[in-house]
């Protein structure tokens, strides 16, 4: 922690760091030295950043700081703040992950190897005096025991191999993890060119070693096999606790990097997240109406779900038309309602602190969007076969199992996960082409030319399908934002990025595809304008 003076500030470390650390000669080849350095060189490198940061926390007038766009001098030292603590954190997590010396109050191992093997000539120079030693003086000296020396250094190799590396390995990639996080707190804020603040990025020793250790096999194999241990869920719920206190009990939005990493959805959004604890679930409901990153992906989507249910109702006096009881019309509005319903559920839960809450949520969201897709390809197969009874019912088993398949994969452990978003676009977009294979059975029947007339209706609302996954896909306009102003974050404060742009795409191409059904209920070829 640190303590202002008079003078500036004092820092302390959890153990008194060297004066300079490139003293130790430490050999890549043994892990205890290696991981030794390594505490050493992070602890410098966060003793250093807290001098500094905690400059920023101190009362300093607007002329010692200026802060470039808008930010004002509280915000500096808000984002000072939370660095601080940011940083402390990992250091108490490094003072309890790696290993230290403690023998005999020796700060290196040089130093722990000369305190057990006291400095030795080299052999031909002793060899060389020995005859100008005289008797007298010589029967003095004392025995040089080699067993003696055997045993020192065995008690050497005994002390440095008597650690277990499987808790300090497996902390590695967490330690790495919470550097960049760090890194990216710190980079959120452009500060005056000093050279006090001219960069917060770790040494290239640092980087170095660290990369070192991480490119290793052994901690490669201990990371994997960490992730289904109890260390790991030790790790998860550590990180959701710190989160908790972050957020004041959920009383309070954090940023990005406070998330623990099962939240971390969007990079681009840097702010505005909620983390309530479920047990606080009243708070968590009033969400609904409060101001975070969240609150259009809700409404985007509660809103239509709202008044279109209310449409439904039979006691509504919109729900008199003869499109609202037709059973295609009401069963694809009925599906449309569950995507809705789906989505503003997940996108409430999104800032729940309970991972299995939140996570079942996010699963369920994915079954509305499949069970739409599947709806909307029913539509047009039901309408296209109204004349082939058996060709029809083929299609819409076909459907059917799309929509079992939709909510099945979704349960599966790594579907929810950020880094197969690409894969479950890629699952939504082939159950869109199942409707190639009806639209080609009526091409064949009637001719491609009826079949593109037949589908014209509903052609505005696959436009707005894609244009949304566009959006979706791309994390635009935030990305570009995130790049071009990182210190400006407009959007965090109430959402309006690229999700909730999606979502207004979703509910313009359900209200389009609605609309199309009315003039696709005549069929397709003159045989079913009877019908």
């Amino acid at each position: 922690m640190s303590t202002y003076n008079s003078g500036g500030y004092s820092t302390r470390s959890c153990q008194h760091l060297p004066h300079s650390i490139e003293a130790l000669d430490l050999s890549s080849a043994s892990l205890t030295p290696t991981l030794a350095s390594l505490r050493l060189h992070v602890l410098s490198y966060l003793a250093d950043l807290e001098t500094r940061l905690s400059l920023l926390e101190s009362p300093i007038s607007s002329e010692n700081l200026k802060a470039k766009g808008e930010l004002t001098v509280e915000e500096a030292r808000a984002w000072a703040h939370d660095g601080l603590q940011m940083l402390r954190s990992i250091r108490n997590d490094v003072c309890s992950h790696l290993p230290e010396f403690h023998f005999e109050n020796v700060h290196s191992v040089e130093n722990f190897v000369k305190y057990h093997i006291p400095d030795v000539p080299a052999l031909p120079d002793v060899r060389s005096r020995l005859s100008d030693v005289p008797d007298a003086v010589r029967s003095r000296l004392p025995e040089f025991d080699l067993s003696d020396m055997r045993s020192r250094l065995d008690d050497v190799r005994s002390r440095i191999s008597d650690i277990d590396f499987h808790r300090p390995l497996s902390y590695i990639p967490t330690l790495s993890s919470h550097l960049q996080s760090l890194q990216t707190h710190l980079s959120s804020m452009e500060l005056p060119h000093s050279h006090y603040f001219r960069t917060f990025a770790p040494s290239a020793a640092l980087s170095s070693l660290l990369d070192k250790v991480l490119s290793s096999d052994l901690v490669s194999e201990l990371s994997s096999d960490l992730c289904g241990s109890e260390d790991g869920l030790g790790k998860a719920a550590m990180d959701i606790a710190r989160a908790v206190k972050r957020s004041l009990n959920g009383s309070r939005l954090i940023h990005y990097v406070d998330l623990p990493e099962k939240w971390r959805n969007n990079p681009f959004v840097k702010r505005g997240y909620r983390f309530i604890p479920l047990s606080d679930w009243p708070r968590l409901l009033m969400s609904l109406f409060t101001l975070h990153n969240e609150t259009l992906n809700i409404h985007t989507h509660l809103i239509p779900f709202l008044t279109w249910t209310i449409a439904l109702l039979p006691i509504s006096q919109i729900s008199t038309s003869s499109a609202s009881t037709d059973v295609p019309v009401v069963t694809f509005t009925l599906f449309a309602l569950l995507c809705l319903l789906t989505s503003a559920l997940w996108h409430t839960m999104s800032g729940c602190a309970d991972p299995h809450g939140m996570e079942i949520c996010a699963r369920i969201d994915y079954v509305g969007i499949g069970w739409l897709i599947s709806a909307s390809v029913g539509t047009v197969v039901y309408y296209g076969f109204q004349c082939y009874p058996t060709a029809c019912n083929i299609f819409l088993c076909l459907c059917l199992a799309m929509g079992v398949s939709g909510s099945i994969l979704p349960f599966t452990g790594w579907f929810n996960q950020y880094e197969y978003r690409l894969y479950r676009i890629l699952f939504f977009v082939t159950l869109a082409f199942t409707s190639i294979a009806p639209l080609a059975h009526l091409a064949k029947l009637h001719s491609p030319a009826q079949m593109f007339d037949f589908i014209s209706p509903i052609a505005p609302s696959f436009a707005s399908y894609i244009a949304g996954l566009v959006f979706y896909a791309t994390h635009f306009p935030e990305c570009y934002l995130a790049t071009r102003w990182p210190t400006v974050h407009w959007l965090d404060w109430l959402g309006g990025g690229s999700h909730a742009i999606w979502h207004v795409f979703i509910v313009l191409a359900i209200s389009q595809h609605k609309s199309g059904m009315a003039q696709m209920k005549s069929g397709i070829g003159e045989m079913c304008l009877a019908l």
